[in-house]
């Protein structure tokens, strides 16, 4: 066999479908993302599929996680188990002195009839109180939460809210390495189906 019909009938072919494999899987990838807005080409209307889905897909995620991953109960039992107490008290403290300051420059007269350590001794008393009182503060705020907590909702609206361009970038980041190994695994099946029709076209010759 001559050296051009080896090139025409054998190579070529591998070599063509070897090319068409690599670059279908690396276009087949890439529309899987972009491009981020709708573009028409011959009145065909080409946009990403991430892009296309992002409501359907912030409504599967959502309710995936909402109803398998987290749980509106999971958090309302976080929060019971919470230290409330030391939280209560450490807040009111803060608060205390955050404000202190404030009113004794509004009425400054006050100094001249309550002494430092006995607006200490109020606040102490004031937060062991309050302190004490932690754990009915925080079973009525867990009651009310769960008729109002909506974490499927939440999450849901959060997805949209993230701009498809920057959740782009991180699959990519993410998926490189193996888009990649899927557009080779195209030249792989390419070069297969090309070394087949090159095998047909010698059986033909013959």
């Amino acid at each position: 066999m001559r050296l051009d019909h080896i090139f025409t009938l054998i190579l070529l072919p591998m070599l063509l479908a070897g090319a068409h494999g690599y670059f279908t899987n690396w276009i087949a990838v890439k529309l899987l993302l972009k491009p981020v807005r709708p573009i028409n080409i011959l009145g065909f209307k080409i946009q990403g599929l991430l892009p296309r889905r992002q409501v359907d897909l912030a409504d599967r995620i959502s309710d995936a996680i909402a109803r398998q991953f987290l749980t509106e109960q999971d958090i309302l039992n976080f929060l019971a188990q919470a230290d409330a107490s030391s939280a209560m008290r450490k807040l009111l403290v803060e608060k205390w002195e955050e404000k202190l300051g404030e009113i004794l420059d509004t009425v400054p007269f006050i100094n001249a009839f309550i002494t430092p350590d006995k607006l200490h001794g109020i606040r102490d008393r004031i937060a062991d109180a309050f302190a004490r009182e932690s754990d009915s503060f925080l079973r009525t705020l867990v009651q009310s939460l769960e008729s109002k907590i909506d974490l499927k909702e939440t999450i849901r609206r959060n997805i949209l809210s993230f701009k498809v361009e920057q959740l782009n970038d991180i699959i990519e980041e993410i998926g490189k390495k193996e888009f990649g190994e899927i557009a080779w695994i195209g030249a792989v099946l390419g070069l297969f189906i090309g070394a087949i029709q090159a095998a047909v076209n010698v059986w033909y010759l013959h």
